[in-house]
């Protein structure tokens, strides 16, 4: 698996990706209510959307951010039908990569609080450094610290 730069043309298929891999759940908007808008876009002219697949196929992507003293991943999205195959192992450990190119001490993110993602993040390294609930849905923070290989 290839994993590159997004490119606006691999727009529709981050963002159907997106959509299959997190179902909205919007606590404000009654039933029928239309999606949000996603901000892929200009996350993929920024260039800190990556994806991984087949030159003909999209299967995943993660979208990131450098901070002065971290490199955030804001989401990581497999395609449902691939996830447990190791692809978003492979886009986590390319996100730790950059974080170690680009010289930032720690990468952090945030997921929801199920037991398959708590389990994913804890067994790659990752220690919880906050939780909050937001209504039926559990935020929990996580954060690596990410040490130069001598």
């Amino acid at each position: 698996m290839r994993i590159r730069a997004a490119t606006i043309s691999d727009l529709a298929e981050v963002v159907a990706c997106e959509d299959l891999a997190f179902p909205r759940f919007d606590l404000h908007s009654r039933a029928g209510d239309p999606k949000p808008d996603n901000n892929l876009e200009p996350q993929i002219r920024e260039g800190s959307v990556h994806v991984i697949g087949l030159p003909t196929r999209i299967l995943g992507y993660i979208s990131v951010s450098a901070n002065p003293d971290h490199l955030f991943v804001s989401a990581i999205g497999v395609l449902p039908e691939l996830q447990g195959r190791g692809l978003g192992s492979q886009l986590l450990a390319f996100a730790e990569k950059m974080t170690l190119r680009l010289r930032l001490p720690s990468l952090k993110l945030f997921t929801d609080g199920s037991i398959a993602n708590n389990r994913f993040y804890r067994c790659r390294g990752y220690r919880e450094t906050d939780r909050c609930d937001e209504g039926s849905f559990s935020r929990v923070f996580y954060m690596k610290s990410i040490a130069p290989h001598p």
